[in-house]
């Protein structure tokens, strides 16, 4: 059985250091950023080369478009920002659907020929009126009828070219000011004003995996982080939010996260988080997490249970001119005055 982590590797290419920790440790996954991919050529090799060593490791990329890209320098993933097309919605719906198909569409495409098997998405945050930019504009809106239909749309994107989604960041990123990479977010939002951001969650919650917030919810858990949080974990993330898939961590370099390694994943068994994901590329602390880290019992019979093979499929790419769908998401753009 692989380990629950998930780790980030160096460089465009595996060293010989992380091929035998790869190999032998066989993670649940490896998240692929900018710093890896320098052509296309390369990432899908590298993809494949991490295969080859852990067949069941899933590859992992976090491309949202717009202000999230890990392909900055290639055109095929220029896309507008989510709350643009938000925007969009609020004015012209039938086009902001026809945009979120299309930049769905061409992004599953290219992940899934490039050898990856999961994208960190959708962003179910609901902002309010001070959210962070960082976290505005990577969601649909504040609206949730409005994002249902929109996350709908791209779910069955992820799902025709057999992308695996994770929800985030649950319960809730929309609530703080703050961005969780540089800083602890605290909210003192009210208990029935955050069971206005879980409603989303509640919604979709058959997606297989979540990601957790680092933010402190001073409503429910004065003490602790959601992802270090029991009470949170157990009774809004389990109970009232209903989720019964793999709940990994947000990244563990992240400044919202205020301890060392060891005391982190001692807070991560008592939480009973099921995957770490730590982006810092370090393999001596990926090996403290493993000499400490537990397999929870939900991660065991997830596991088990094969339920991710409904993802497997093998698409015929030469049937499918993307060129054409980048053309029509263009001049759609180009029609409407965008």
């Amino acid at each position: 059985m692989n380990f629950p982590i998930i780790i980030s590797i160096k460089s465009i290419s595996l060293s010989k250091q992380e091929k035998n920790f790869i190999s032998k440790i066989k993670p649940f996954g490896v998240i692929i950023f900018s710093k890896n991919i320098s052509n296309i050529s390369q990432i899908s090799k590298l993809n494949q080369s991490i295969k080859s060593l852990s067949e069941n490791t899933l590859i992992f990329i976090d491309q949202e478009g717009g202000i999230v890209n890990r392909f900055k320098k290639f055109k095929e993933f220029n896309f507008l920002d989510n709350f643009e097309l938000y925007k969009i919605y609020l004015r012209y719906p039938s086009l902001s659907k026809q945009l979120v198909f299309l930049k769905s569409f061409i992004t599953s495409y290219y992940l899934k020929k490039l050898n990856f098997d999961v994208n960190t998405v959708p962003v179910l945050d609901l902002p309010i009126k001070n959210t962070i930019l960082m976290i505005k504009k990577r969601t649909f809106g504040p609206n949730i009828n409005i994002n249902i239909i929109l996350q709908k749309i791209l779910l069955d994107n992820l799902s025709y070219f057999g992308l695996i989604p994770i929800m985030k960041h649950i319960p809730g990123h929309g609530v703080t000011n703050k961005d969780s990479h540089l800083t602890l977010p605290i909210t003192k939002l009210s208990k029935s004003s955050l069971l206005d951001h879980i409603k989303i969650f509640k919604y979709f919650n058959k997606i297989p995996f979540a990601m957790t917030a680092h933010i402190k919810y001073l409503s429910w858990d004065k003490n602790n982080i959601a992802t270090f949080s029991k009470y949170i974990i157990d009774n809004i993330i389990r109970k009232k939010i209903g989720f019964k898939g793999l709940l990994i961590s947000d990244d563990l370099e992240m400044k919202a996260n205020i301890y060392n390694i060891k005391e982190a994943t001692q807070l991560a068994n008592f939480s009973k988080l099921d995957v770490i994901l730590d982006c810092s590329s370090d393999l001596d602390k990926y090996r403290e997490i493993i000499n400490s880290f537990n397999f929870s019992k939900n991660y065991v019979n997830v596991f088990k249970s094969n339920k991710l093979h409904q993802y497997k499929k093998k698409l015929d790419f030469k049937s499918i001119n993307i060129n054409h769908y980048h053309e029509l998401y263009n001049q759609l753009l180009k029609n409407n005055g965008f």
